[in-house]
């Protein structure tokens, strides 16, 4: 064998060897990206049925839970195209009915007490994942941008409502336990919040509301007041001990003030 022939043999293994590298890189490389999407699309799934399910009722209307059932769907249908599961038809059926359901009778389901700061914490979290989910669907195309601007717009006030709903009950027990101050303080809370979204209709209904509830209290708080000052004075006026206090004087003073 010539020299050259061995250069070549030797040169062609090499380039060989360079591509079955390269080749096993780039299968291996193709392998990651797949798990990396099951994964992305598996958590993104999750998301979706986590804020369905756990998302008290007042913070999404019926047509942002159509959405968000639809874009459930979506990612199932995409996982089962990477990932094929038999469970993959039965999750897109339940999503299909619950979206059949809310059209045809666009139920109305009753609001969820918010009255624990865990609660609260849990709800903003939730809100935070909706709202990382509406900015990738609309990167993605997958929404409009005025589905986008609309919702993501809402989710901003919702983080907020979820902390002024928690000083709101708060005060509420607190008027039921009789402090109207303390309620007073609360709603006012309630009010600073929502007031950095004061121009979403729902802000502004809630913030008319907490000040006429504001404005009752501190009818109540003020009656309160002229009560407590009314039995001051009278317990002063009754204590014997504090007219053996009294000078001479005063006692003058005190009889003359009295025989006016």
């Amino acid at each position: 064998m010539s020299a050259v022939t061995l250069t070549i043999a030797i040169g062609s293994l090499i380039c060989v060897g360079i591509a079955l590298i390269v080749f096993v890189q780039a299968r291996e490389k193709a392998r990651l990206e797949k798990l990396q999407r099951i994964s992305n699309l598996t958590d993104r799934y999750q998301n979706v049925q986590l804020i369905l399910s756990d998302m008290p009722p007042q913070y999404i209307d019926n047509a942002l839970r159509v959405m968000l059932l639809e874009r459930s769907i979506q990612c199932i249908q995409e996982l089962d195209t990477l990932k094929p599961s038999p469970k993959h038809a039965g999750y897109i059926s339940e999503d299909e009915a619950s979206i059949a359901e809310i059209r045809k009778n666009n139920p109305k389901l009753s609001p969820v007490r918010i009255d624990s700061t865990e609660q609260a914490r849990d709800i903003r979290v939730l809100l935070q994942n909706l709202y990382k989910l509406l900015h990738l669907w609309r990167k993605r195309g997958q929404i409009s941008p005025e589905q986008a601007q609309k919702y993501m717009g809402h989710v901003a006030f919702l983080a907020r409502q979820s902390k002024a709903d928690l000083f709101a009950n708060k005060a509420a027990q607190a008027a039921r336990a009789g402090k109207p101050r303390v309620a007073i303080h609360n709603y006012h809370s309630a009010i600073e919040l929502l007031s950095e979204v004061a121009t979403h209709p729902a802000a502004e209904a809630s913030i008319t509301a907490y000040r006429s509830k504001m404005s009752e209290l501190k009818k109540i708080a003020d009656q309160n007041t002229e009560k407590l000052k009314a039995k001051a004075q009278e317990a002063i006026k009754n204590d014997d001990q504090w007219n053996d206090y009294l000078t001479p004087e005063d006692d003058w003073k005190k009889k003359n003030s009295y025989d006016d």
